[in-house]
């Protein structure tokens, strides 16, 4: 039994699905994480969420989002998810942990820019996060982001394809979500301006005392109150990326494609040289998007 390969060191957590654990492969001597999503009195939906997050967890290969091991079904009804382990915990308990004190512009891009580079993975692929926060953004050792949480995600059938199910956090929710639009991509660009709000501020970019405040601030489109401690290169992207109609973001290939953006990546890439195996991996990302020359 796979299970019997893992040692249990302590609990991580509880999700909507059931357990997370910090486990130590007996073998490898490495940690990782192990989900245990009960599908016993699951419904369909639910079973369908959980397995497809086994299966594109499975197909990814990127150094900004959680590493796959393995997965299975249980005798006892539970779905086992085995992922890398990111010791540096949460980005929402990170911008916690800054208890009001800014963080410097170039760490903001800095993750800025690794998260974009997963969304970007993400959409050529046509997958579609849908529920991007900073609670799903995970961080190692050595600050690299990694993306989880794809249990949500929807593969479209092409880059046209619409998504139209209301799903996903109100905090980080678009305006089209609430107004039963049809959305695609551009809800994830939504989130990402959010996150990238939340990290330039330490605030929610749109905060309510209930939930039909907060709806209505987010379909009204007014935009909050914009960072004032840092360049107006980066207020203006996430201004663009919040912006009320979809078709007025930015994709995430052309935020990344951006001259502050790339001037950004080439000094995060150069700082970053010792780290062999994310500079590797980023640099043929970059490459593939045209955001630095092949001869780097």
């Amino acid at each position: 039994m796979p299970l019997a390969a893992y040692c249990f060191l302590r609990a991580v957590g509880k999700g909507s699905y059931g357990e997370v654990s910090l486990v130590r492969h007996l073998q490898d001597c490495k940690q990782y994480v192990i989900k245990r999503l009960n599908l016993k009195n699951a419904s369909n939906r639910e079973r369908k969420a959980a397995e497809q997050e086994a299966q594109l967890l499975s197909q990814l290969k990127h150094p900004n989002i959680v590493t796959y091991r393995e997965s299975w079904q249980g005798e006892d009804g539970l779905l086992y998810i085995v992922m890398g382990f990111c010791e540096g915990g949460d980005l929402y308990h990170k911008l916690k942990e800054q208890k009001g004190q800014l963080l410097p512009e170039s760490q903001v891009v800095e993750w800025f820019v690794q998260i974009a580079m997963a969304l970007q993975y993400l959409h050529e692929k046509h997958i579609l996060h849908r529920d991007l926060k900073t609670q799903n953004v995970f961080l190692t050792r050595t600050n690299i982001i990694k993306v989880g949480d794809l249990g949500i995600a929807r593969v479209l059938e092409n880059q046209y394809d619409m998504a139209s199910t209301l799903i996903g956090t109100p905090y980080y929710m678009s305006p089209e979500l609430f107004s039963n639009k049809p959305y695609n991509y551009k809800s994830d660009v939504w989130a990402l301006g959010c996150c990238v709000y939340e990290m330039a501020t330490l605030k929610h970019a749109f905060n309510a005392k209930d939930m039909n405040s907060l709806v209505y601030r987010i379909i009204e489109g007014k935009l909050p109150p914009m960072p004032k401690d840092y360049s107006p290169e980066l207020v203006e992207i996430i201004r663009t990326m919040l912006s009320k109609r979809p078709e007025e973001r930015p994709s995430v290939k052309t935020i990344l494609r951006q001259p502050y953006i790339k001037r950004q990546i080439s000094l995060f890439l150069e700082a970053t040289k010792k780290k062999h195996s994310f500079i590797r991996s980023a640099l043929s990302i970059c490459e593939d998007i045209d955001l630095i020359p092949s001869n780097v």
